[in-house]
């Protein structure tokens, strides 16, 4: 039970640190792609975490929304790195 509770409060730990650095990032975009990003991984991670929020039985419609939730929010954070490597070039060719 103890060990349990430890690994939950890591975990939780651990995805707070990480929504924090996103969320920092997605600061230093303009502000059309930092709202189209962060919807895009909003919207990716309530998909995906829509069966641990609401769990049923669904059959297949389970794997399908956790596989569409994550490849939205894959998608998101492809262009959260995109951008952030093409800032990093115009700042290197000035």
């Amino acid at each position: 039970m103890i060990e349990t509770t430890i690994l939950f409060v890591l975990l939780a730990l651990a995805i707070i640190y990480a929504a924090y650095t996103t969320i920092k990032q997605l600061r230093t975009l303009e502000v059309f792609q930092a709202r189209r990003t962060l919807d895009l991984m909003i919207i990716g991670a309530i998909l995906y975490l829509l069966d641990f929020l609401m769990p049923q039985e669904r059959g297949g419609q389970t794997i399908i929304l956790r596989t569409t939730g994550m490849l939205i929010f894959l998608y998101g954070y492809g262009i959260l790195l995109l951008e952030k490597y093409r800032e990093g070039r115009r700042e290197a060719k000035s």
